[in-house]
């Protein structure tokens, strides 16, 4: 499942947000993205007074049982109802708006993910003068879709359904001892990860990041991204037998960003026999594809897609150090994609072909 909202958030947010007059995404609870952008996790109970909590218990951070925080945002309107009173499909029973925050009853239990914002005001010895303020975890910067509300043994998140439709507050299936596990998890992937980036040596600290690069959990694995290619060209090896391994393919794409940019320029002559092996493979699959082959196989697994990204960024890669030796095979392989229609497909596909022109443009560029 983890490994399904990795690839949506990887491969379709992008392109649903970059074609015109689509972008109506909102915010949604996204539990590995606030377990990690988080610096606290408590689970609390509400309180008499509307915004603020007493901490029960915490799942990460510096907060400890009998804390109180306090969340203005998550103040609920006056005619708010609790979570108890909305129906299995998630729409209340006394016709209040879904969207809105709903009524914390004084003792019932919510689970926060929440940034701290460090105090501005001190004592002159340094201690800290002025109470924590909070932000919240979420991708869209929103509060209430950095809230899990717990009522009995069901568990409720702001999510949007459907694109173009409203956040609104729906139960969700997974039990509380497994959301407790899911942070548990990620919390304990993140120290590694923190662990792992203090290793100096750039072979060692690669070799150490290649697991992670098939995490499930979507910001590990962006933040090794990241880290590998700070490795420079000491991780080089590490990251071609990462690009080399099947077992990595769909994370191809991203590892071919990371080559780039650990390697640099050193690595162009590389990236270019890469790119003439795509070559190569097009040319014997793309005659026998259909128009719209690339809806044959929507999943994350989907060999043709992979292959797609990967080729699609070895282009971008070439591009970004440069390097004149890819010219020939850019140019063959621009000609060749836009000698077939159902490669250079103008929903989409043909995004190769116009990636290619602009390499061969900054190519010739350079040249003069």
């Amino acid at each position: 499942m983890y490994r399904v909202v990795r690839w949506l958030i990887t491969v379709l947010l992008p392109l649903v947000c970059s074609v015109s007059g689509v972008a109506a995404l909102r915010p949604s609870f996204m539990l590995d993205y606030s377990s990690w952008h988080s610096t606290d996790v408590v689970l609390v109970t509400a309180t008499a007074r509307g915004g603020e909590f007493e901490v029960i218990e915490s799942w990460k951070g510096n907060l400890h049982s009998g804390d109180h925080v306090v969340i203005p945002e998550l103040k609920p309107n006056a005619n708010a109802i609790p979570v108890g009173l909305y129906a299995d499909d998630g729409l209340p029973r006394e016709g209040v708006v879904s969207a809105e925050i709903p009524k914390q009853i004084a003792g019932s239990q919510l689970l926060l993910f929440l940034k701290r914002v460090p105090p501005t005001a001190q004592t002159e010895d340094g201690t800290q003068h002025t109470p924590p303020q909070w932000r919240p975890s979420n991708l869209f910067n929103d509060m209430k879709s950095s809230v899990v509300w717990i009522n009995g043994s069901r568990l409720y998140r702001f999510v949007q359904k459907m694109n173009h439709g409203p956040t609104t507050l729906q139960p969700w299936t997974m039990p509380e001892e497994k959301l407790r596990e899911r942070v548990a998890q990620v919390v304990q992937v993140e120290q590694e990860l923190t662990d792992v980036i203090r290793i100096k040596d750039g072979a060692e600290r690669a070799a150490a990041l290649k697991p992670y690069m098939h995490s499930d959990i979507l910001p590990a694995r962006q933040f090794a991204e990241e880290e590998l290619g700070k490795c420079g060209p000491e991780g080089v090896p590490v990251i071609r037998s990462i690009l080399d391994d099947e077992a990595f393919a769909a994370e191809s794409n991203a590892v071919v960003k990371v080559l780039a940019r650990a390697g640099g320029t050193a690595e162009g002559s590389d990236l270019t026999a890469r790119l003439e092996r795509d070559l190569d493979f097009w040319r014997t699959v793309g005659p026998q594809l259909h128009k719209g082959w690339w809806n044959d196989d929507p999943t994350p697994e989907s060999p043709l897609r992979n292959r797609y990204g990967q080729t699609l960024e070895l282009i971008r890669g070439l591009d970004q150090i440069q390097f004149p030796g890819a010219l020939s095979t850019a140019t063959a392989l621009r000609d060749f994609w836009r000698s077939l229609p159902q490669l250079d497909d103008p929903t989409g596909l043909n995004q190769m072909s116009e990636e290619c022109d602009k390499l061969i443009h900054d190519l010739q560029q350079r040249k003069k």
